[in-house]
């Protein structure tokens, strides 16, 4: 359960940045280990962040949907919307309001029916700040322990307060859509959050090490601040034009 739920509040799928600090400008690159990926090719992640925009890139791809393969996700908090990288040359632009309907179409397409609104998350049973600190990358950072459901299950999750970031439409999209889609509520804060940002995840299961995303380096003066931008090469298309490009498929 833990592998599948925390790699997604890492990679999933703002408001603007909030005046009470100040906002995270660089590079932060993962290594992500998950046992039951098929391939044995090593899974990089890399969080690019600047004043107002987030780009997530992996060196896998991920299957969206039928015939789409999303490799990277663009935020623009300045435009209100996420842009879906899915090759070289094309990317699938959808904005905050029409985000609800491609889960909607994701979900009909998957078969699914909307979850109910789970309870609200149990924070003083299930998570517990352990006062451990230690040093990643030059950061301290702090763990907290995310208890499971059965024996033997849990998270350990490091913050440092040293990097803070607006998550913004992230967060929004999943308050409003993605803990639907799960039966239990996550609580996204714990890595989702503008006072700390998450420098190593471990997930474990029988006691045993399931999950791992640690941070392996952080860049905040040379990093490509481009790649927050879309080339001029890159054809985009909408939400309209991906539902009508699958009508048409089907037909």
């Amino acid at each position: 359960m833990y592998p599948r739920l925390i790699f997604l509040l890492i990679i999933t799928l703002s408001l603007g940045v909030n005046a009470a600090f100040a906002q995270f400008e660089g590079e932060i690159r993962f290594r992500v280990f998950n046992p039951d990926q098929k391939s044995e090719e090593t899974v990089n992640m890399e969080m690019t962040f600047t004043k107002n925009r987030i780009f997530i890139d992996s060196n896998t791809s991920t299957n969206v949907m039928a015939g789409l393969q999303a490799k990277g996700v663009l935020v623009r908090h300045d435009l209100q919307d996420f842009v879906v990288i899915t090759d070289q040359q094309e990317a699938l632009k959808v904005a905050k309001s029409d985000l609800e309907s491609l889960i909607n179409l994701l979900n009909r397409m998957k078969g699914r029916e909307e979850s109910t609104a789970s309870q609200p998350f149990p924070w003083e049973e299930r998570l517990v700040q352990t006062g451990e600190q230690k040093e990643i990358l030059g950061y301290n950072a702090h763990q907290f322990i995310l208890k499971g459901n059965a024996e033997g299950e849990y998270a350990s999750v490091w913050l440092t307060e040293d990097i803070v970031v607006d998550w913004g439409l992230l967060s929004d999209a999943w308050y409003a859509i993605g803990s639907k889609q799960i039966d239990q509520e996550v609580p996204i804060e714990i890595v989702m959050n503008n006072q700390s940002f998450p420098l190593l995840i471990e997930a474990f299961e029988k006691d045993e090490l399931v999950f791992k995303a640690e941070s392996v380096s952080v860049d905040e003066n040379t990093f490509d601040r481009s790649k927050t931008r879309l080339s001029s090469d890159l054809k985009v298309i909408g939400l309209t034009d991906l539902m009508m490009n699958m009508f048409m498929q089907q037909n």
